[in-house]
C-alpha cells in the first residue's frame, strides 16, 4: 500500500506540473496576442515621464498678425520643447482614428507614398488622475528634405486603451502661399487652448479660439469661462458648468462629404441642430441644408442671412458615441 501510495502521489504531482506550466504559457500567449492586437498600442506608463504643466504656446490669444504666427511655429525653442517630449515609439496609421477638422490630406492622401515611419508617440506624457494623455506627432516626410511635425494630436488613455483624440496643433504648407497652422496651450488645471489660423488670399482669417477640457469619462468636451447663453457667428446655446448643454444650433463643415455622391451639399457649410449633455452629443443630431446670401465683392459669407434648409441627413449619439448616420 505505501509504494501504490507514493506512486500515485508521484503521477498526480507530475501532471498537476504539466497542468500549471500549460496554464502559464497559455497565459502568457494569452498576454502577447492582447499586445499585439490589431488596434493596442503599448504606451509608456513609467510616471516619471510625467511632464509637468504649462504647457505650449502660452502667449496663443496675442498672435493675431501673420508675421507673429510665422514666428511663433519657427520659433526653435518650442519645437525643442515638443521635441523633447521624445517622439520614439512608430506605430502604424490604421492602429488609431484620425479625426480631422480640416480637409487636409497630406500625408494620408492617396497619391502620397505612404510611410509607416513617420507617425510616432512620445515618451513624455500627461498624468490626469487615472488617465493618462499622449502625444502623438505625424511627420511630413514627401514634400521637404528634412522631415517635420505637421499635425499632433493628445490622446486620452486608461488602462493601455485609447478613449478620445484631440487635434492640437498644425503646420501645414500649402500652394501658393497659403497655410493652416493650429497652435495650443495646455495650463496648470488641464484646460486645452486651441487657435486656429488661416492664410489664405483674403490674406488672413483668425478663427476663435476654442478649449478644453477632459471629462470624468476621459473625452474630451469644449470648456466656456462663463455659464449661461453663449452666441457667435457659428453657434449659439446654452452653457452650463462650463461646457454644452441642451439644444444648440451651429454651422458645420461638410467638406468631407462625398460631393458627387451627395450633390445636395452646395455650401462648405451645414446647418445643424445639435444636443449636448454634459458636453458631449446625445440624442439626433439633424444637419439641414445651409441657405445664406454672400458679399459680392469679398465672397465672405453674410451671417445674418443664414437659415435652414431641406433636412439632408441625421446622426445618432449616445453618452458622445456616434451610433449611426443616416442620410434622407
Amino acid at each position: 500500500m505505501p509504494k501504490i501510495n507514493i506512486a500515485c502521489f508521484i503521477l498526480l504531482f507530475f501532471l498537476f506540473s504539466c497542468y500549471s506550466k500549460a496554464q502559464t504559457e497559455n497565459k502568457a500567449t494569452s498576454t502577447e496576442a492582447h499586445s499585439t492586437d490589431k488596434g493596442s498600442i503599448l504606451f509608456n506608463t513609467n510616471k516619471a515621464d510625467c511632464i509637468s504643466l504649462p504647457f505650449g504656446y502660452s502667449d496663443i490669444s496675442k498672435r493675431i498678425t501673420v508675421d507673429s504666427i510665422v514666428s511663433a511655429i519657427q520659433d526653435e525653442n518650442k519645437l525643442k520643447e515638443i521635441n523633447a517630449l521624445q517622439f520614439e515609439k512608430i506605430i502604424k496609421k490604421d492602429l488609431v482614428l484620425l479625426p480631422e477638422e480640416y480637409d487636409v490630406f497630406l500625408p494620408f492622401g492617396t497619391t502620397v507614398n505612404e510611410k509607416y515611419d513617420h507617425i510616432k508617440i512620445a515618451s513624455h506624457f500627461l498624468c490626469y488622475g487615472d488617465y493618462s494623455l499622449y502625444f502623438m506627432a505625424v511627420y511630413n516626410t514627401v514634400r521637404y528634405a528634412e522631415p517635420f511635425i505637421e499635425k499632433m494630436y493628445l490622446m486620452s488613455t486608461k488602462d493601455g486603451k485609447l478613449i478620445d483624440m484631440k487635434r492640437i496643433y498644425l503646420n501645414h504648407q500649402g500652394e501658393m502661399g497659403f497655410a493652416n497652422y493650429t497652435l495650443f496651450d495646455i495650463d496648470k488645471n488641464y484646460i486645452i487652448s486651441v487657435q486656429d489660423y488661416e492664410l489664405t488670399e483674403n490674406p488672413f482669417h483668425l478663427k476663435p479660439l476654442h478649449q478644453y477640457q477632459i471629462l470624468p469619462s476621459g473625452k474630451f468636451a469644449r470648456y466656456f469661462d462663463k455659464d449661461g447663453p453663449y452666441k457667435n457667428d457659428d453657434e449659439q446655446g446654452i452653457v452650463k458648468n462650463h461646457h454644452k448643454e441642451g439644444k444648440w444650433i451651429e454651422s458645420k463643415s461638410n467638406g468631407s462629404m462625398d460631393l458627387q455622391k451627395y450633390p445636395e451639399f452646395t455650401d462648405p457649410y451645414t446647418y445643424l441642430e445639435a444636443e449636448y449633455k454634459n458636453g458631449l452629443p446625445v440624442g439626433t443630431w439633424k444637419f439641414y441644408k445651409l441657405l445664406q446670401k454672400y458679399n459680392e465683392e469679398t465672397g465672405e459669407p453674410l451671417f445674418n442671412t443664414r437659415k435652414k434648409g431641406p433636412l439632408i441627413y441625421t446622426e445618432r449619439y449616445r453618452e458622445g458615441v456616434l451610433e449611426k448616420r443616416e442620410f434622407h
